[in-house]
């Protein structure tokens, strides 16, 4: 990565999932599944990402998948500061970070989805 600070832009991609940013009906069709299942965060990824995530230009599409892809190459990199960042609207905490996020990368790159 090019700097520290360009995690920050896969903020874009966790929005949804913040209490703060997310509608009430949203929390609600997935605040009950669990964080750190993958199965799960398929789901909520289906359910709350995808579509907006497809309304991006495709070379911000291009661009977030690279950086995500990026940051989970590097070993060393948890999502602390990132999910720091966000309150999540599932009712447990996430326990690893790299696995969700690899969860979101793996539905996003889906080429059913597109």
């Amino acid at each position: 990565m090019n700097s520290k600070n360009e995690i920050f832009d896969l903020l874009s991609l966790l929005k949804v999932f913040d209490v703060n940013y997310a509608s009430e009906e949203d929390c609600n069709a997935v605040q009950d599944l669990d964080v750190n299942n993958p199965e799960d965060v398929s789901k909520a990824v289906n359910a709350l990402l995808t579509l907006e995530f497809r309304s991006y230009l495709p070379t911000v599409q291009a661009r977030l998948k690279e950086l995500l892809r990026s940051c989970l190459d590097n070993p060393a990199e948890d999502f602390e500061k990132l999910f720091d960042r966000v309150e999540l609207v599932f009712e447990d905490s996430v326990t690893d970070r790299r696995a969700f996020m690899r969860t979101l990368l793996k539905e996003l790159e889906d080429p059913r989805k597109t």
